[in-house]
């Protein structure tokens, strides 16, 4: 099974003349066709439900942006009629935490305490506040479906986190591992350039036993059966699952990426000029640096500060 789509239909007003419909639309996809773990696409970063049957409820991981909630419950509904009662939030940016409220049978949000500290600053949904944070590692349930949560120092920010389903061999990673492009850095928030590096080896060189991984945003196939594995060394690299080496290859690019930045801020160059013109291997050619600017001109700051 893949694809299962839901779309809810929002009326907007158009100065009294007419109505527009704009449909959120939320794709889930099986990561197993013999799990109860499953991906959802849509309404901002990649999130994760998990059937948790035992205890008769839904765990999931992200909310989306504002507005989405009700069409995160349709697709949800589409594979069982469990009310979702646990969320996760990998860190506090409003497409992953913005619809926290939207879930009315949920018992606990949970988060690290820093990110719960800047949802309650206002970003992601404040009236969805976390009711359970920690500091360094959280575990919840148990057997096939036990999720584990890993807080590693600042990147993105200083409360994401990684989670990972052990049994089942999968981690979702959120912004600290976006996809294939430069890492994006909130400084208001406590995210760092300088930690960021660090923060990304300690998670490839502390969690053991993940197959594949999923990024914060991008796309993530579905694949089962062994279908769809990427193809390592071509264009078509990541159009299946990304797996461990990828989040290695990541660490390593962030690392390489920010020590170019150092250099370039050292020879005196201006932010725009470093950004033009990184000096990068060439094995990160095809990674997105449209956007580069703000994460070099973060950076930058970040050193005029140390």
């Amino acid at each position: 099974m893949r694809g299962i789509v839901a779309g809810v239909m929002i009326s907007l007003g158009v100065s009294g003349f007419a109505l527009a419909q704009e449909a959120k639309i939320v794709e889930l996809d099986t990561l197993n066709v013999r799990d109860v773990l499953y991906h959802l696409t849509g309404g901002g970063g990649n999130g994760l439900a998990l059937i948790d049957e035992l205890n008769g409820g839904v765990v999931l991981i992200d909310t989306k942006s504002a507005g989405w909630g009700e069409a995160v419950l349709e697709v949800i509904a589409q594979v069982t009629d469990l009310p979702v009662t646990t969320i996760v939030n990998t860190h506090a940016h409003p497409g992953h935490a913005g619809s926290n409220s939207e879930f009315p049978d949920v018992v606990d949000i949970i988060a690290h305490g820093n990110a719960a500290a800047a949802m309650a600053r206002g970003n992601g949904d404040s009236n969805g506040l976390p009711t359970v944070t920690f500091n360094d590692r959280y575990g919840l349930l148990d057997d096939l479906d036990r999720i584990e949560l890993y807080y590693f120092g600042p990147g993105h920010t200083d409360g994401d986190i990684v989670v990972v389903f052990p049994e089942k061999r999968v981690a979702y990673a959120g912004d600290l591992f976006p996809g294939r492009m430069a890492p994006v850095i909130d400084r208001a928030n406590g995210g760092s350039g300088l930690a960021f590096p660090e923060t990304l080896r300690a998670i490839v060189d502390t969690i053991g036993g993940v197959d594949r991984i999923i990024s914060g945003h991008g796309p993530f196939p579905t694949t089962y059966a062994g279908r769809g594995r990427r193809e390592r060394g071509t264009d078509r690299a990541w159009t299946g699952f990304l797996d461990w080496d990828d989040l290695s290859e990541y660490a390593d690019f962030v690392r390489d990426f920010v020590a170019a930045v150092e250099s370039a801020y050292e020879s005196g160059r201006t932010p725009e000029a470093a950004a033009a013109n990184l000096d990068l291997d060439a094995r990160y050619a095809e990674y997105d640096l449209t956007d580069v600017g703000a994460t070099v001109t973060a950076l930058y700051a970040e050193l005029d500060a140390r």
